[in-house]
């Protein structure tokens, strides 16, 4: 399913400062899937931060095979301001 990308966006809400079960049952389906590929994740927070969300990805796609990745820095939006986030997102979005 993924082996046609090379750079799979990874969307998610943090929720009390780490990565929910959403997104931790999509890695556990699908990281296995995660070789030689740029990981590009965003998110959005509610102002207490991205926590260990970005490390516990890496830890999860590492864990189930995935190898030889490269990841971007985590577009961090918070929820409180995202009608403010225009320039921050595309910014982001220059740097993949």
């Amino acid at each position: 399913m993924l082996s046609q990308y090379d750079t799979i966006y990874l969307g998610y809400q943090t929720w009390a400062m780490t990565l929910r079960q959403p997104m931790r049952a999509f890695l556990l389906e699908y990281s296995g899937e995660f070789s030689n590929k740029k990981i590009a994740p965003f998110l959005s927070e509610g102002g207490y931060g991205s926590s260990d969300s970005t490390e516990l990805i890496r830890e999860f796609i590492a864990r189930d095979g995935g190898k030889n990745n490269t990841y971007t820095s985590a577009l961090i939006v918070d929820g409180n301001r995202v009608d403010e986030s225009d320039v921050e997102v595309k910014r982001w979005l220059k740097t993949i």
